[in-house]
């Protein structure tokens, strides 16, 4: 773990990223929204009991709300802005465009965090699929100032894609560090390993 007040720019991703829930994680005491990759129990803030900050954010391909909430709906590529951040849906779609990849699916929603200063993409669940995809992105994004990775122990095939136990998780960790080489502060949502690779890791609630 990198010993610094992990900023960028003047402004500090830590702060940032702490005033925001992240499906069922926490990097502090969340008080901005929450934002939702997926509909999966294990990611759904509806499914536990914290108290999670509103509004709900979510992506109406990859998510729906089982139970009445203060919520925004973003479909692909769209964006909204709450006080001083942008948030950006990115699907299938969107990320076909800026790729240039033919994407058909992804596991989730992936969201662009964006401030005068700082941008931060939150993914959070990956298939091996997928990895292809987020490296091209990455690419295209050279200036992202952090990234929010989930991180995995072994997976059994043919769970996430893989084809074989580690696979997701050595892609990842592969992945990780070279956006870590390019100045990109990267941290985990472990699922539930946490990894060598994170700068700073969620708490799940």
């Amino acid at each position: 773990m990198v010993d610094r007040k992990l900023s960028v720019k003047g402004e500090s991703v830590e702060e940032l990223i702490g005033g925001i829930q992240f499906d069922r994680w926490i990097f502090g005491y969340p008080t901005r929204f929450t934002l939702v990759s997926h509909g999966h129990t294990d990611h759904d803030p509806l499914a536990c009991s914290f108290n999670f900050p509103q509004p709900l954010i979510y992506c109406p391909k990859t998510y729906t709300p089982k139970r009445n909430a203060n919520v925004l709906r973003l479909q692909d590529g769209e964006k909204e802005k709450i006080d001083d951040i942008i948030v950006s849906a990115l699907e299938s779609q969107t990320l076909t465009r800026l790729t240039g990849l033919n994407i058909s699916r992804l596991h989730a929603c992936w969201w662009i965090l964006s401030t005068k200063k700082l941008l931060v993409l939150f993914i959070g669940e990956l298939d091996v699929s997928d990895i292809s995809v987020l490296s091209k992105l990455l690419e295209f994004i050279p200036h992202l100032d952090a990234v929010l990775l989930p991180s995995y122990g072994g997976v059994n095939p043919p769970a996430h894609g893989s084809s074989f136990r580690d696979e997701l998780k050595d892609k990842i960790a592969t992945l990780a560090v070279s956006a870590k080489n390019k100045g990109c502060l990267v941290y985990a949502l472990p699922h539930p390993v946490v990894p060598d690779w994170a700068e700073l890791y969620a708490n799940r609630v």
